[in-house]
């Protein structure tokens, strides 16, 4: 079954999601996050090594991408120790931000979308 355009595109209007998507996009650590878990799905212990950061640091920060949909946990595996570790990976959405507090025409969206594709 083909995936559905929509779920690949995140429309933001100037609001307190859009203010808080740029936020956390604007964050060094949050870009560094997603462009290794472009190439990989990672654990957050593999992301902290990898990155050289704390694990609380880097636990706010994937907490942060997750409430907004940027990444999801992949899978859950289980350490020898019985621990839970999540795998995270990255949602691969487009994102747009229009001004303005009228609702898109997303069909009008995804077809400019295809023709400047």
């Amino acid at each position: 079954m083909p995936e559905n355009p929509e779920e690949k595109l995140l429309i933001l209007q100037i609001s307190e999601d859009s203010r808080k998507i740029a936020r956390i996009l604007s964050n060094e650590t949050s870009i560094r996050i997603l462009k290794l878990l472009d190439r990989n799905s990672m654990s957050a212990a593999d992301i902290a090594d990898e990155l050289g950061v704390r694990l609380n640091t880097l636990k706010y920060n994937l907490d942060s991408l997750l409430e907004v949909g940027l990444i999801r946990v992949r899978q859950v595996k289980w350490s020898r120790k019985g621990r839970e570790i999540k795998v995270y990976e990255t949602v691969g959405k487009t994102i747009i931000l229009l001004p303005g507090k009228k609702s898109p025409d997303m069909s009008l969206i995804l077809t400019m979308l295809r023709n400047t594709i």
